[in-house]
């Protein structure tokens, strides 16, 4: 058990960049006909011209915060590992904290992703509806937001064991 206490911080930090991959590589939401991949509901994409109208896929905010909690949590995780090798048990605890709440959190928000709107620009452009607004979340977000919280449950562990261990002197 000692050894597993002493490696998990290491596994969720895995676990998180196996769900971090998955949400950059994969499509994030679909309706059948059409995909919307995940960096263009992270971060946008330009459309060109959509039905003679200049526009703009804005991103989804929840998956851009998703997003972003998630790198948070990986880096805190990563350090979480490196500090008690400096013998900073104490603030890596409380950096375990930090990544087991951005994860969980991060994981939340990408769970609550909406589909993306359209921005529209132009002549005749407030006649032009979202056609994206059918589009529901994909299973392989629904994994990566899986895996997020998990790795934050895992990091529980690391953060109780660097807050709450005795340490024998």
């Amino acid at each position: 058990m000692k050894t597993f206490l002493k490696y998990s911080g290491f596994l969720a930090a895995v676990i998180a960049v196996v769900g971090f991959i998955l949400m950059m590589t994969t499509p994030a939401f679909s309706n059948g006909d059409h995909v919307i991949n995940g960096t263009a509901a992270i971060f946008g994409e330009d459309l060109g011209e959509l039905a003679g109208v200049k526009s703009h896929l804005d991103a989804a905010w929840s998956a851009t915060l998703g997003w972003i909690l998630a790198m948070v949590g990986v880096i805190a995780l990563l350090l979480g590992v490196i500090l008690p090798l400096l013998k900073l048990e104490k603030f890596a605890g409380l950096v375990n904290l930090v990544a087991l709440c951005a994860l969980v959190i991060g994981g939340v928000f990408v769970f609550v992703s909406q589909p993306c709107s359209v921005t529209t620009s132009g002549y005749g452009a407030s006649a032009i509806t979202n056609p994206y607004s059918d589009h529901a979340l994909n299973a392989t977000w629904i994994i990566a937001a899986i895996l997020y919280i998990a790795a934050g449950a895992l990091a529980i562990l690391p953060a109780a064991m660097d807050l709450f261990g005795k340490k024998k002197k």
